[in-house]
């Protein structure tokens, strides 16, 4: 009796000291007040399922003042979905970390750019910005263009020749990563023609898995997770990417050219030094140097960014390229005005050159305007390194260091309150036409913005923007799907629940 006496007042002493220990967060969370959530798992059981997710999150932002603070499991929780504190979370330097969340994408991938936390992700991404520089990119243009032959002629004998709906999203994914493979590790892959479903599937398979354990409390001690089928789901699917990198990884002959490469000094070079200076331009060359000249690199690090960086580059470039096409497929009227575009801009046939892709203004507005509405990455994690004051219009708040901040970038982007209206519906013009009614800086922010914005915008608004041009320029798209229709996932990247078909018709 006294020993159980005894057990029972440690265990309030604990708890006590447990909840005197996060007092900070508790008066955070009274003045920012949000949804209560259950003791220990917090909002884990509404916000568990990613088909319902975002749409969930979507009616707390109008129940509650955002931004407003709940619970995930014991971590207190900040949500955002308003530009002015998305603005002063992305440009302070004490959020730039991503959330504890990402954890679970680190140890199921490597930690890369993308999951990263100072000072680590500070030296890689300065070792790491040479790779994505403009005349880098403009070196990519012959990869780019032989690509997007690839794509017409998949389009022309399955959709225009066989007479087929198509599953474009499949084809895209395919193009996309080829490209990734050529202009980051230098090596051509031949997905079109060779079996390559394992590897798509076993990137959808991870940032599923790293969602579900996100949106599940009880699965975030690494004990309990390593119990559950979920675990057994991603050896799987981490053993499918480990040797596609490791494949990757193995020196090869780069396809990727530098222009400024002198013939008559490759003639003078051994062979493997030939290849080093031909691809001194791509990503493996570049962190392959830092290696051997001992710049703070290892090897392992090569692999985890490797992973990351062509992760990133495949699943959102192919996303919103997607949802690009589909806009585009749904709305004629948009897909005519950009057909006129192309034909002024563009010849009927050849290679499209840089300042060519500079030219397309319109191309750009029907690409933002879908990215507005489908977010390539619907919601960023960050976490409150220091103290951070932020600002309400209804005051001051201080939000406690450790803190875990969920910027929605999708259901910001789609906000009546900060785009008007129209704010659901695809309209170029209204939202990205030179007419258009000024918006906050920060109201648009598909890539992020800020001190940690994404790395590789550029590559992907060029690759995009060629991959269209090409696209529009010879053929109509047509979908009997509509817009109000669409079920979206909340993902890493955004997902839908079903693919609809699309038909392909030549000009």
């Amino acid at each position: 009796m006294l020993a159980g006496i005894i057990l029972a007042s440690w265990l309030v002493i604990l708890w006590i000291y447990f909840l005197w220990s996060r007092r900070r967060y508790y008066k955070a969370a009274w003045q920012l007040r949000g949804p209560v959530g259950w003791p220990f798992i917090g909002m884990g059981l509404q916000m568990m399922n990613p088909q319902t997710f975002l749409q969930y999150m979507d009616g707390l932002s109008h129940k509650y003042k955002a931004p407003f603070i709940s619970w995930m499991g014991t971590n207190c929780f900040l949500y955002v979905n308003d530009p002015l504190t998305v603005e002063q979370i992305f440009n302070s330097s004490h959020c730039t970390n991503k959330g504890d969340f990402y954890r679970f994408m680190s140890s199921a991938i490597g930690d890369g750019l993308f999951t990263s936390s100072s000072p680590r992700w500070q030296k890689h991404r300065r070792l790491i910005n040479p790779a994505f520089g403009r005349q880098i990119l403009c070196n990519f243009l012959p990869i780019f263009n032989a690509e997007s032959a690839v794509l017409l002629k998949k389009l022309e004998v399955e959709g225009v020749q066989q007479n087929k709906s198509l599953e474009i999203y499949v084809i895209l994914k395919k193009i996309v990563l080829e490209a990734a493979c050529q202009t980051t590790m230098g090596k051509k892959m031949n997905f079109q023609h060779d079996g390559s479903m394992a590897i798509f599937e076993a990137y959808s398979g991870i940032t599923e898995v790293c969602v579900k354990r996100m949106l599940s409390p009880w699965l975030y001690p690494e004990l309990i997770y390593r119990w559950s089928r979920l675990f057994d789901r991603q050896q799987k699917v981490v053993g499918v990417l480990f040797g596609f990198v490791e494949q990757l990884l193995q020196p090869a002959v780069s396809v990727v050219g530098v222009e400024d490469f002198d013939a008559s000094q490759q003639l003078e070079q051994p062979q493997n030094q030939q290849q080093r200076s031909k691809s001194k331009s791509i990503f493996i060359e570049q962190v392959r140097e830092h290696v051997e000249r001992g710049q703070q690199m290892s090897w392992q690090d090569v692999r985890d960014e490797a992973n990351v960086i062509i992760a990133a580059t495949f699943e959102t470039t192919s996303t919103a390229l997607y949802f690009t096409i589909l806009c585009l497929a749904m709305h004629p009227e948009y897909q005519e005005k950009l057909f006129e575009e192309l034909c002024a801009e563009l010849p009927d046939h050849g290679d499209i050159t840089m300042e060519q892709l500079e030219r397309l203004s319109y191309t750009e507005m029907v690409i933002n305007e879908s990215m507005r509405l489908f977010a390539p990455v619907p919601m960023v994690l960050r976490q409150a390194g220091q103290d951070l004051q932020l600002r309400r219009d209804d005051g001051e708040y201080v939000i406690p260091a450790g803190t875990q901040i969920g910027i929605d970038i999708y259901n910001m982007q789609r906000d009546e309150r900060v785009w008007g209206p129209l704010a659901r519906k695809y309209n170029p013009d209204a939202h990205f036409g030179p007419d258009a009614k000024p918006r906050h800086a920060f109201a648009f922010v598909p890539f992020t913005k800020g001190l940690r914005m994404c790395i590789g915008y550029r590559y992907a608004l060029m690759l995009m923007k060629l991959l269209l041009a090409k696209i529009f320029r010879s053929y109509r798209i047509h979908t009997e799907a509509q817009l109000e229709q669409l079920l979206v996932k909340g993902n890493i990247s955004l997902k839908l629940k079903e693919y609809p078909l699309c038909r392909v018709e030549r000009r």
